[in-house]
């Protein structure tokens, strides 16, 4: 299971639970990771579903963000349309991902 640019999903960082939305989705060393753009307007860089401290909570946008039950405020398609998305891919991800 995989999340592609413009779906809500749940952030974990240190215990504590955010809301985001998907900017980019790519491949580094075999691993699927992810650029999202949390509710207070931070970006996260290169996380994935399966870190220790900051990780996509996979059961967590199971239950919420997929049933609808919670949504992202932030205008994803608006920024798509003004070209106005932030460019926050990792620079450590190296040009292969580019």
């Amino acid at each position: 299971m995989g999340y592609n640019a413009g779906e809500t999903v749940i952030v974990t960082r240190d215990e504590v639970n955010h809301v985001g939305v998907v900017l980019d989705r790519y491949v580094v060393q075999k691993h699927v990771v992810y650029d999202v753009l949390l509710e207070n307007r931070s970006a996260m860089v290169m996380i994935n579903m399966a870190g220790k401290t900051t990780y996509i909570n996979k059961s967590l946008t199971g239950k919420l963000c997929d049933t609808g039950a919670i949504e992202s405020t932030i205008p994803y398609k608006q920024l798509v349309a003004d070209d106005a998305l932030p460019i926050c891919r990792s620079y450590s991800a190296g040009k292969a991902s580019w």
